[in-house]
């Protein structure tokens, strides 16, 4: 409660800075933002429904893992380069860049035999969600009579954390050419989101106010239970579909939050400031997920093409209780989208020295209604993956995509650049 009015009262003084200090409505850095699993899988775009054949089917497909045939430990990294440009009202372009190397996968399949096909069990994890990014204005706040009017705006919002899954999943043969599986995911992570705004009165326009200062930081942490299931279909020998229902998820969200703003009389006297902090707990009720993938393996399973589609109505999200009073009960409704995520790709192995060449293409359309979109989430994919010895497998995979956006007279421009290692040993 005590947040909910700091909050409302920082919105109506803040009201000039628009979308970057308070936004008309927040985006919520838990819905989307798929960040992808496995170097072999992010090489072909992420289309892996319908081939699900490494530890990483516990997350995009469990149905696959009963085609692993030998005991694998898998484990994967990821580095992440975000380059953000802005454009804030009619100043230039500010131009921002954040890194970070984190763990991608790490699990273990063991399969299991049976009198028909086979099965198999696995446990690890994968992290799905990267919110390693930062966004930075500088210009001349907009002459609308607001606190920000006339003065130098200097803003920075940096963002880190990410959420993954701790699954234990299943796979089995229904019969000789139809596998079905399921996985008990662990939900966990979490995000810290630190705005640091200074204005600066430099055409001297204002009596007793030489600058201002604004620090906001909010960290969260992330848990929830769900869990998917996944079929796999061998329609022909050359040709499989995957089909795979991921569950409705309930991520509970632990919130600490911190509010400081101090004012100067001039450039050397302090004059009022005001600090706040606390704590609240709030649910984020996700949707259920649908997707559908097919595979296509010809030249003897030389060259394969992959396609994937994934379906999410994120209108069907909610808040249980709201996180401030100000969020209307309809908040998913009004401000979020259905999206559907595209994931193609083409893998061709040289038999001649057991190396995989990958490409692949992979669209996370943006869920926001409220901002306009000046092109959706794309990437372009390039792998490549070698097998030493029937045991030892490496893989190498980068991402490159952008996208731009812009609400309320700021535009934002990202790019950014992912990099997957992976290493897996069957024995």
């Amino acid at each position: 409660m005590i947040r909910a009015i700091i909050g409302v009262f920082v919105c109506l003084l803040f009201t000039g800075l628009l979308a970057v200090v308070c936004p008309a409505q927040e985006e919520e850095v838990a819905i989307g933002n798929t960040f992808g699993v496995g170097a072999r899988s992010m090489g072909m775009g992420g289309a892996s429904l319908g081939l699900a054949d490494d530890f990483t089917a516990l997350y995009w497909n469990p149905a696959g893992l009963a085609q692993i045939q030998k005991f694998e430990m898998f484990t994967s990294l990821s580095h992440n380069t975000a380059t953000t440009d802005s454009y804030f009202t009619d100043d230039e372009t500010i131009g921002t860049s954040r890194s970070q190397l984190r763990p991608n996968s790490l699990g273990i399949v063991y399969p299991l035999y049976t009198r028909q096909g086979g099965a198999a069990v696995a446990f690890g994890y994968n992290r799905v969600q990267n919110f390693d990014f930062q966004t930075k204005i500088q210009g001349i706040g907009s002459d609308s009579g607001d606190v920000f009017s006339g003065l130098y705006v200097n803003e920075t919002n940096r963002n880190s954390g990410g959420i993954g899954i701790w699954s234990f999943g299943a796979s089995v043969y229904l019969s000789k050419n139809i596998l079905i599986g399921g996985s008990v995911d662990y939900w966990n992570g979490d995000s810290l989101k630190e705005l640091d705004t200074t204005a600066t009165d430099t055409g001297n326009i204002r009596e007793n106010l030489a600058r201002f200062s604004y620090d906001d930081e909010i960290d969260r942490v992330y848990s929830g239970i769900s869990g998917r299931v996944g079929i796999l279909a061998n329609i022909v020998e050359e040709v499989s579909l995957g089909v795979t229902f991921v569950a409705p998820t309930e991520l509970t969200v632990d919130e600490f939050w911190r509010q400081y703003e101090i004012r100067y009389n001039d450039d050397n006297n302090e004059g009022e400031s005001n600090a706040a902090d606390g704590s609240f707990a709030f649910d984020i009720e996700k949707p259920f997920e649908i997707g559908a993938g097919l595979a296509v393996k010809l030249l003897n399973k030389q060259l394969v093409f992959a396609g994937d589609i994934q379906l999410t109505d994120w209108q069907q999200t909610r808040y249980d209780p709201k996180p401030a009073e100000d969020i209307p009960d309809d908040f998913f409704e009004e401000f979020y989208a259905t999206t559907i995520q595209i994931r193609v790709g083409a893998e061709y192995r040289i038999p001649e020295i057991d190396t995989y060449l990958r490409v692949g293409y992979f669209r996370d359309t943006i869920p926001f209604t409220d901002t306009d979109i000046e092109n959706e989430r794309d990437f372009l994919t390039f792998g490549v993956g070698k097998i030493f010895e029937d045991s030892i497998k490496f893989d190498l995979a980068y991402m490159w995509g952008n996208w731009q956006q812009s609400r309320n007279k700021l535009t934002t421009k990202r790019n950014t650049h992912r990099v997957f290692v992976s290493g897996a040993y069957r024995f």
